[in-house]
């Protein structure tokens, strides 16, 4: 990284998120405005200096952080800053849904200790095509519909830039918009964006208080909560896996993706994070997006646009450093055409999940297990795929036999009380038992999983054998096998998906796998390791507010896209694992002093 102040990128835990449900804002501690896409979650980015401190951005001049409230995503957030070293402003932003079902950026300013006037700087555009082109207070985009500035004064320049003079004054909002409708007199009315503000971020903390949280680190709960309804789309219901690109997973390395798409196993995820938090009507919205493609859909691509579609192909941008200079910065995705059999077995998983509380499976949803569950019962060996890490060689990856028993052995669980399910019982049973007997001997003599068949590397999603049950926790393999990956691939609490030595087909070297430093914690609870508990403890106590897809440990510093939104299901998944665990030696305790005091009851009557 550049030791040039102006040439730092913003660091990737300091962010916040900003999301009205169909485009999303990363802010930093200063409140400027990092990345913004917009109309939607994947469209090219008009604010992106978090990838290049040349890039687009909004940002008040002269501005420090000075506090900020503790929520981390939603539609509105608040900022303290200090202009000049001197009096205070409060700054209030949001992403407001307007009239013609575009998304205003609304900034709200207002002086805390006297009155002054500040500045505001916005340069828009310019990623993979022009800067914005100003035409009076209109930008106008090559690809995208134009946008308004209103409120203050402006001075419009070359490069998508505009100097903003507002007058503010002690507990009285001023406003500037950055929208996509003008208003008739040219200025934005206050007070009806106060109103919009203040329903906003009412109905965010009305839709968090609903949750059922965890006992433990009950904050990460709704932390969860709220970063699965910035990354929903409000229309379409899809979740995107993050709401970022090409933010490396190693500094300096070739590991940068694009994030911005629904992938069926984050889909899943989300179903089980908003049935586990007692969210039902979420969890029923992602049920019926899963439905409205079908069990051919599914299995067609695990990775998709927000509506639906096939994901463009990856491609580079040529011209953007990079955040810290990683390069290639990529949007598409190549994962769009994989083979991923670990999305069988989660998308089952989560329908098995959503069934306690939804005890029908209708014809649309048993048509998704039977296919899905027919497809994991096809091979009688190991067949070659991506895996669940996306690696761009085919291999004969042990995830794929694990995702496989998964889909078997919850298709078989939803199966019951079905009686023209009888024949395709006996089928999945049979298939569920070759592949558990593959995958079992497959352990080695120290109790690890190999990645692949015909490989020797270690890999976290041996793990997955201990969170979904393919072990029972009284089986000794368990234990064994959980030690043997921690020892393996640990970093503190953290734990790396597989040796980082390049023999994925990318640079050598990446930071630990936030997911699976949570299956960590999640296998160790379900086999009742008292060390479960303290791993979370050092979890949350290192991880930002949003969780990032990896976690360099000396550095302190997130990596990889953020908010990952698998990052925060595995750890919802986890502590209320901890909270079942901990109910049930809570349970077992009152039992023996139950049974302790009828017996000294017994032996003290004469």
């Amino acid at each position: 990284m550049s030791d040039d102040p102006s040439r730092r990128s913003p660091p990737i835990a300091g962010q916040r998120l900003l999301s009205d449900g169909r485009a999303a804002a990363l802010l930093g501690p200063d409140a400027e405005i990092h990345w913004w896409c917009r109309p939607r979650f994947d469209s090219p980015p008009v604010c992106w200096n978090l990838l290049d401190p040349r890039g687009g951005c909004a940002r008040w001049l002269e501005a420090t952080h000075a506090g900020m409230e503790r929520e981390p995503a939603g539609s509105t957030t608040r900022t303290t800053l200090r202009v000049g070293f001197g009096p205070r402003v409060e700054v209030w932003d949001g992403l407001l849904v307007a009239a013609g079902g575009g998304t205003d950026l609304v900034r709200l300013v207002r002086a805390l200790d006297e009155g002054l006037d500040v500045w505001h700087s916005l340069k828009l555009g310019g990623f993979d095509g022009a800067w914005a082109r100003w035409s009076g207070s209109e930008a106008h985009f090559d690809d995208a519909p134009s946008l308004f500035v209103e409120g203050g004064t402006t001075t419009f320049g070359a490069e998508g830039t505009a100097l903003t003079q507002l007058r503010v004054e002690r507990d009285r909002w001023n406003a500037l918009v950055v929208g996509t409708t003008a208003t008739a007199c040219g200025s934005p009315q206050v007070d009806t964006l106060v109103r919009r503000l203040h329903e906003a971020e009412h109905a965010q903390r009305a839709s968090l208080d609903v949750a059922h949280v965890s006992r433990t680190h009950a904050e990460r709960v709704r932390h969860t909560l709220a970063t699965l309804q910035a990354c929903t789309d409000r229309g379409t219901g899809a979740v995107v896996a993050a709401p970022t690109t090409s933010l490396p997973e190693v500094v300096g390395g070739n590991r940068q993706f694009d994030y911005r798409y629904s992938w069926l196993r984050d889909s899943s995820v989300a179903i089980t994070a908003a049935s586990l938090v007692g969210r039902h009507d979420l969890a029923d919205e992602y049920v019926r997006l899963l439905e409205s493609l079908g069990g051919d859909g599914i299995l067609e691509h695990p990775v998709r646009t927000v509506e639906g579609a096939g994901v463009e192909p990856e491609r580079e941008i040529e011209g953007v450093e990079g955040w810290s200079r990683s390069t290639p910065v990529r949007v598409g995705n190549a994962a769009g055409a994989q083979l991923q059999f670990d999305v069988l077995g989660f998308v089952l998983d989560a329908l098995s999940v959503h069934r306690r509380h939804q005890r029908r499976v209708g014809p649309a949803r048993w048509a998704i297990i039977r296919a899905l569950a027919d497809r994991a019962a096809e091979p009688t060996t190991a067949e070659l795929s991506n895996g669940m890490w996306e690696i761009r060689e085919p291999r004969r990856f042990v995830s794929g036999d694990i995702g496989r028993w998964l889909a078997l052995d919850r298709a078989l669980k939803l199966s019951r009380g079905r009686v023209r399910a009888t024949s395709a019982r006996r089928r999945w049973k049979q298939a569920r038992a070759e592949v558990r007997e593959r995958v079992l001997g497959a352990l080695r003599p120290d109790g690890s999983l190999p990645q692949a068949y015909d490989t020797d590397g270690v890999d976290a999603s041996a793990l997955l054998l201990v969170v979904f049950g393919l072990l029972s926790p009284r089986d000794p393999r368990a234990q064994r096998l959980v030690d043997a990956t921690i020892g393996a691939l640990g970093a503190g609490p953290l734990l790396y998906r597989y040796p980082p030595d390049g023999r994925d087909g990318f640079d050598a070297g990446e930071a630990p796998f936030v997911p699976a430093s949570w299956w960590a914690v999640t296998a160790l609870a379900v086999l009742g390791h008292p060390d479960a508990q303290a791993r979370a403890d050092e979890l949350c106590a290192m991880l930002p507010a949003l969780q990032p897809e990896g976690f360099d440990p000396a550095r302190r510093e997130a990596l990889g896209n953020s908010p990952l939104l698998w990052s925060h299901a595995e750890c919802t998944r986890a502590l209320f694992e901890l909270d079942r665990q901990h109910a049930t030696l809570r349970r077992w305790r009152r039992s023996l002093t139950t049974r302790r005091r009828r017996r000294a009851d017994r032996t003290s009557t004469p």
